[in-house]
């Protein structure tokens, strides 16, 4: 007796995500806290600095390109260590990889 299979899809959908191993939670956790820094600095308000008067290119370019990094990292580590989601995160890092790759050769890169 054979049954038929229907191939089994995984939608993954970022805004419904919740973690629910402690292990992710904490491997997830400094990029939690570094988009968190991100978003809050730049909701604060009004400051003494004059208009215009933000991080220059090449540090924050710096800042986002070490984000992104520590992003990569840690998902290959999650994937290699989960066999439920490895598919989906390492296509999601190999995602992330082929978008900064356009950003990287913009060469923000400090003044001379």
């Amino acid at each position: 007796m054979t049954s038929a299979t229907s191939p089994i899809i995984l939608k993954w959908d970022p805004k419904s995500l919740e973690i629910r191993t402690l292990t992710v939670e904490r491997l997830l956790e400094p990029l939690v806290t570094q988009v968190t820094t991100l978003v809050n600095t730049s909701n604060k308000g009004p400051s003494g600095k004059k208009k215009g008067r933000s991080k220059k290119a090449h540090v924050l370019a710096a800042s986002v390109e070490q984000a992104t990094q520590n992003f990569l990292e840690k998902g290959e580590q999650i994937a290699k260590e989960s066999q439920d989601l490895k598919e989906e995160l390492i296509a999601a890092v190999e995602d992330v990889r082929k978008q900064v790759v356009p950003y990287r050769s913009a060469g923000l890169r400090e003044p001379r």
